[in-house]
């Protein structure tokens, strides 16, 4: 395949910016019951210790497997009016926060879903129990939200509880998440938020948390109206926001044609949800950068406020293969990098491959949304994070910023010495082209080290498969694969002709190499 070239020329007497941090703020890490669960804890220990995470946002809160809201029906169901022997209890959702806080993160707590016997009806969503139905009685909620405040705040204390976040609910524009219209959110989001700052008026309350930076305008519209307190805007998108999840009637032969294909074929549970969902021409029809538009327009609606994207990922696909490669790792890198120092958060979804929102898939490298594999296995856009942990503070403008060229380069510098990140990514997983890459920085270096993400390194599904692709690795099989697929950092050649020095590499399609220059 023909080589393109590409030379970047570094100016550090140009503009410059903070390097953006805004994803530090946190990640998602699936449902609340996980929580108690002690991989999960040292999941979570992992991105708080290696990548500097703050916040961790939790699904489900409030589902049935948390025993939030029980009936003497639930023990013994009867005729009668058991259910009017009733109580609230958060034993279990202390746990899980307990389990957050052990592990050096805050709770952004999404309130979410609704009990059983506060729901107006019996719908579900999800694999795990999760109801999706507006309540049937407002006050009656109302009251449930203020006993868990109450708490929250006698087990942690108001100086603690106030700095975390309360998110109203989790995508009520999508009917797996809400079983109900726009105006049944807002009054659900009015009730909720009210009885927050009934409680502690200190403590910090937003939404609408909808998928694809929808209903913000309506959303504060609504607020102003009714008076409903909103410290803050959240919400969620990913590239291509939704491709391959809205599945219509003509889409129903091709998906039969692949199920019979699959049993033909013996292809595992992974495989045959990925050939269902997952298609590279529709990745590739995404335009690169394609979160910088949303963003945007998000931030224009925020009226000033303080604005969360409390989720997003490389596709909004499970079982994708691309969740477990390179490519995810530099759509990370190029999201992060198209960033301005104007989110308050920016969570990436999510920890773990131990997820059941449609069903917890056990063999490794399954492609699911997780930074790490169910077996704790740092992932190559785990990796991608922790190069953005590493970046120097201030972000030198002359080169990258915003690109959509094929190959881009970013510089950073900490007053003294240099970091370049070069990379190239793309949103065709069609696509493995290689390039040559030069870049020179007027100074001095004394020496230059490369840290990378490519089918070489920080690769563990690759390593995974060099062993034998096993369905249930064994603990020393994982010790080996994290040591092989580790990020580390190597010596690289470098040129310095008395003024600059330059760096040449070669890399292919989604490789991301971070360079670090040390001055004499």
């Amino acid at each position: 395949m023909e080589e393109k070239n590409y030379r970047f020329e570094i100016d550090p007497s140009g503009a410059r910016m903070p390097t953006d941090f805004s994803w530090q703020f946190g990640f998602g890490a699936d449902h609340a019951h996980q929580m108690l669960r002690t991989d999960m804890f040292e999941h979570l220990k992992l991105v708080h210790d290696e990548l500097g995470a703050k916040y961790v946002r939790l699904h489900g809160i409030f589902n049935d497997d948390m025993y939030c809201y029980s009936t003497f029906r639930d023990f013994a169901p009867m005729p009668g009016n058991q259910h009017r022997v009733r109580e609230m209890n958060f034993r279990q959702a202390g746990i899980a926060y307990d389990n957050v806080l052990k592990a050096g993160l805050e709770p952004f707590v999404e309130l979410s879903m609704m009990p059983d016997h506060l729901a107006r009806g019996k719908g579900r969503g999800l694999h795990y129990p999760n109801n999706i139905n507006p309540p049937k009685d407002y006050a009656l909620y109302g009251e449930f939200i203020e006993t868990f405040i109450r708490f929250l705040l006698r087990r942690y204390g108001e100086e603690k509880v106030k700095n975390w976040y309360f998110e109203v609910w989790n995508e009520p524009d999508l009917g797996m998440f809400f079983h109900g219209k726009q105006k049944d959110y807002f009054r659900l989001y009015e009730t909720a938020s009210k009885a927050i700052k009934k409680v502690c008026p200190s403590l910090r309350v937003g939404g609408p948390s909808t998928s694809g930076c929808r209903w913000i305008t309506p959303f504060l519209e609504f607020c102003r109206q009714s008076g409903s307190p909103v410290d803050f805007v959240s919400t969620h998108h990913y590239p291509g926001d939704g491709f391959g999840n809205l599945i219509s009637f003509s889409d129903y032969p091709r998906i039969f044609k692949t199920m019979r294909q699959s049993i033909k074929e013996g292809a595992r549970l992974d495989e045959a949800l990925s050939r269902m969902f997952f298609h590279e021409e529709k990745a590739a029809r995404v335009p690169k950068g394609a979160l910088v538009s949303l963003d945007e327009k998000l931030l224009s609606e925020s009226k000033g406020l303080p604005t969360i994207v409390s989720e997003w990922n490389s596709m909004a696909i499970f079982a994708a293969p691309i969740h477990d490669e390179k490519y995810s790792a530099a759509l990370v890198l190029k999201s992060v990098l198209d960033l301005n120092n104007r989110f308050a958060g920016y969570m990436f979804w999510c920890v773990s491959d131990i997820f059941e929102e449609m069903l917890q898939l056990n063999r490794p490298f399954h492609g699911g949304y997780g930074l790490v594999s169910n077996d704790g296995i740092p992932k190559p856009n785990f990796w991608a994070f922790k190069m953005l942990s590493k970046l120097y503070p201030e972000r030198l403008l002359s080169v990258g910023y915003r690109s959509t060229a094929p190959v881009e380069c970013a510089a950073f510098t900490n007053g003294r010495d240099y970091q370049v990140l070069v990379l190239a990514q793309d949103n065709d997983p069609r696509h493995n082209e290689e390039f040559e890459v030069s870049f020179a920085v007027p100074f001095q270096a004394k020496d230059v080290t490369l840290e990378r993400i490519d089918d070489q390194h920080a690769n563990p599904k690759g390593v995974w498969k060099s062993l034998g692709a096993m369905d249930n690795p064994l603990p020393s099989e994982v010790s080996e694969i994290k040591e092989k697929s580790a990020l580390r950092k190597e010596k690289w050649g470098f040129a310095y002709d008395g003024s600059k020095t330059e760096v040449r590499l070669r890399l292919r399609t989604n490789d991301a190499y971070l360079f670090t220059l040390l001055g004499v």
